[in-house]
C-alpha cells in the first residue's frame, strides 16, 4: 500500500516536469507548435507529449487545433 502511494507520487512529479517543459517550449514560441515539434525539442515520445497536451488543454492552459492531420498547440492567452 505505501509502496504504491510512493510510486504514484513519483510518477505525478515526472508528469508535472513534462507538462512544465511543454509549457516552457510553447511560451518561447510566437507561432503554434505541432506535437512532433514539441516532442523533438523536449526529446520525449510523440504519444507522451500528445497525452500531456490534451491534459493541459482540459485544464485550460493550452489551446489546441488541427490543420489537416497535424495537431497544433499554443499557450492560452
Amino acid at each position: 500500500m505505501i509502496k504504491s502511494k510512493i510510486n504514484s507520487t513519483v510518477n505525478r512529479k515526472k508528469e508535472d516536469v513534462l507538462e512544465l517543459a511543454i509549457v516552457k517550449a510553447l511560451s518561447v514560441s510566437i507561432n503554434p507548435k505541432s506535437t512532433q515539434e514539441i516532442a523533438d525539442e523536449i526529446k520525449k515520445p510523440w504519444h507522451s507529449i500528445q497525452t500531456r497536451c490534451l491534459r493541459l488543454q482540459l485544464s485550460n492552459q493550452l489551446t489546441g487545433f488541427r490543420v489537416g492531420r497535424i495537431n497544433l498547440w499554443q499557450i492560452k492567452r
